[in-house]
């Protein structure tokens, strides 16, 4: 249950939870402040109808008992002076009875007679009565001496008032009155009723007071979250743009990546079908009508070796653009595994080069789109042309690995290095066309070198297209 109720507190907004433990606060407070003033209500009643009830009734009853000698019994005289006052006299509707105890404690004067010359213990009020002080409170006539009151009256305001001699000034008798509790009763309840009002209200008062102030603060807290929420909307909206952006940035990196090398076979196939067919064509003719040349009379002396360097400049001609043909066109990758691919790359440049190269390749690398092969496969084409280019004895070595769903490719060499920011600078389109190649794709393109100290290339490429959504 308390469970239950601990989750039903925690679902309740900031401003209600505070406000619910503010009624409890203030509910506790208003009950705990309201019974002490009560308390204090009764308690200041009661002392001050004591003393009040106490000076008058010792004022009236001082002029009797002058004579009364200490410890001495009540003579007849006084006897029938105090009849008169608690028994006959007006004081007898509110003193309901008046007992007058000695230090032994005998009881000398009762307006109830029967009582007269009983004794009983001094304790208790009685004899801190006796010790000086006047005692007061409302009795439920349990004790011993009170069981004729008991019989007749429910409760009785009890009051005890030290007698002290008029020379020596200790007390040496002890005045008891007994008053009726309905009127004070009354006007307690009445008095503690108007308390527990103004309690009520000064609770109410502040329970508002802070409602209000609750109620404004969580009128502007809803009002932030709910622009917060709508910001949160739009952001998320954009967020939602920035994924459609980034999926047609992807899709067009790897449609631009597959159209240029689809565009590079095409280049290749038109230059082997055209302008190398053409020269090869022209060569047959000029191999014909250099024979002819040779056998005529009137041929310069140089004709032999002028028609050597042009029969050398085509066939070195042909050669470039079948190399240019061949190197542009990059046929068969699409049934080659991703690990293949990095082979196929390493083992044409070997060829090309006749350089070995130190390789270390993950055989988990398999299926890949065919752009990854693609970049792949023209990032080492380029690094190891690089590092052939300007660091002949450098011993380049390729690492290709799997690594949370991207492979990382990293070329190294030992040789001169240069200045990366140089470098860009100076437009060096190798290095541009590569990192291009691999941020097409959603990877990471870096570069370590420095002069004296050798060159690092690392490529870090999605596995797959979902990946390349969400690459940074």
């Amino acid at each position: 249950m308390l469970k239950k109720l601990k989750q039903a507190f925690s679902r309740l907004s900031f401003s209600r939870q505070f406000l619910l433990a503010i009624v409890v606060v203030l509910l506790f407070g208003m009950l705990g402040i309201g019974s002490w003033i009560a308390h204090l209500i009764e308690t200041n009643a009661l002392n001050r109808t004591a003393a009040i009830s106490a000076i008058y009734l010792e004022s009236m009853s001082a002029a009797q008992l002058h004579d009364w000698p200490s410890g001495g019994i009540v003579d007849e005289d006084t006897h029938a002076e105090l009849d008169r006052l608690f028994v006959e006299g007006p004081l007898h509707r509110e003193v309901l009875r008046f007992k007058l105890w000695d230090a032994s404690g005998r009881i000398d004067y009762s307006n109830d007679h029967e009582q007269i010359g009983l004794r009983f213990p001094v304790v208790g009020r009685l004899a801190a009565a006796f010790a000086g002080t006047m005692q007061t409170r409302i009795s439920d006539l349990q004790e011993f001496d009170n069981q004729p009151e008991n019989t007749r009256w429910a409760q009785m305001l009890e009051i005890y008032v030290p007698i002290r001699s008029t020379t020596t000034g200790k007390v040496f008798a002890v005045a008891e009155f007994y008053l009726s509790v309905e009127n004070l009763r009354r006007d307690i309840r009445s008095a503690q009723q108007r308390s527990w009002v103004l309690v009520a209200a000064s609770t109410v008062a502040i329970y508002l007071l802070l409602f209000g102030l609750v109620r404004r603060a969580s009128n502007t807290i809803q009002e932030q979250q709910r622009d917060l929420r709508h910001q949160l909307q739009q952001l998320l909206a954009l967020l939602d743009e920035n994924d459609r952006v980034r999926e047609q940035l992807r899709e067009a990196g790897v449609s631009t990546t597959t159209l240029n090398e689809e565009f590079l076979i095409r280049i290749a196939a038109d230059l082997h079908d055209g302008p190398a067919q053409t020269i090869a064509f022209a060569l047959m003719r000029f191999d014909e009508f250099a024979a002819t040349c040779r056998g005529c009379a009137s041929s310069p002396d140089n004709t032999a070796q002028e028609l050597h360097n042009i029969h050398s400049a085509l066939q070195s001609s042909l050669r470039d653009v079948r190399k240019i043909s061949s190197g542009l066109a990059v046929p068969g990758l699409t049934d080659l595994s991703l690990a293949d691919t990095v082979r196929r790359a390493v083992n044409d440049f070997e060829r090309l080069s006749k350089q070995t190269v130190i390789t270390e390749i993950d055989d988990s690398l398999d299926k890949a789109p065919l752009s990854v092969k693609i970049t792949v496969y023209r990032l080492l084409q380029e690094s190891l042309t690089n590092c052939w280019r300007h660091a002949p004895e450098g011993g380049p070595r390729v690492h290709a690995q799997r690594t949370e769903g991207q492979i990382l490719v990293t070329i190294t060499d030992q040789g001169a290095g240069f200045d990366p920011q140089k470098a860009a600078i100076g437009g060096r389109l190798g290095l541009a066309f590569m990192r291009e190649r691999v941020r097409l794709l959603g990877g990471i393109f870096e570069i370590d070198s420095a002069p004296g100290r050798g060159t690092v290339i690392r490529a870090r490429l999605p596995l797959s297209t979902d990946e390349m959504i969400h690459a940074k």
